[in-house]
């Protein structure tokens, strides 16, 4: 049945726009995509080449003594600062940086010494693995080959994903990991990693030292 021209009008003025629409979220998409491939690495070529620390440095008469008394506030601003001038990280995560080397500190202040000795291994405030990628073992040069999945949007100004490198020299990646971003000033900047979401609260820690003995 042939329909008249004024609906036929109606109808394809209708639809365009839902199409217009979904190629305008399409091309945001992949825009931002694009943009955060590059960030995360970027960071992880910055990480692995120019700047290895965790940031969590301990305070100590080192290295005469292995025994350390908490956070190191003058070398840890120093390197809160490093971060920052970056450009890649947002003020959340230098927030949440800062919070947890003030639980650190707080939790390693109230140790009794036999925790708070190099000699005796891993400190308890440390991760044991490379916080940057959850991982201990990374191919060589990984940061070229890193790809983002799970992209999710939310008001085009936050956004969270995982990345993964591909199978290199044997490495395969251990699992996914998890990041978020935040658009400050239209540039997007990384505010959560998956890796720095294992430091425990002073009561995690306290709970540990009273179930364990040195």
């Amino acid at each position: 049945m042939l329909l008249p021209i004024g609906m036929l009008t109606s109808c394809t003025n209708s639809e365009n726009p839902k199409i217009a629409e979904k190629a305008t979220i399409q091309k945001h998409v992949n825009a931002d995509s694009i943009q955060l491939t590059t960030l995360i690495r970027d960071i992880y070529e910055w990480h692995e080449t120019k700047h290895r620390n965790v940031g969590f440095p301990f305070k100590g008469n080192f290295p005469s003594d292995s025994v350390f008394t908490g956070i190191d506030w003058d070398a840890y601003n120093k390197e809160s600062e490093i971060f920052r001038q970056t450009n890649y990280f947002s003020q959340e995560f230098l927030n949440r940086h800062r919070a947890i080397a003030t639980t650190i500190d707080s939790s390693v202040k109230k140790a009794s010494v036999e925790w708070r000795n190099f000699n005796d291994g891993i400190p308890l405030w440390s991760t044991d693995a490379d916080d940057w990628c959850g991982c201990q073992d990374s191919p060589d040069e990984y940061w070229k080959q890193l790809s983002i999945s799970n992209l999710k949007l939310s008001n085009n100004n936050t956004a969270v994903f995982n990345w993964a490198w591909g199978i290199k020299d044997g490495v395969e990646p251990p699992f996914t990991y998890k990041m978020k971003a935040k658009k400050e000033n239209g540039v997007w900047r990384i505010s959560y990693m998956d890796g720095f979401s294992h430091y425990g609260t002073v009561a995690d820690y306290d709970k540990t030292m009273s179930q364990s003995k040195k």
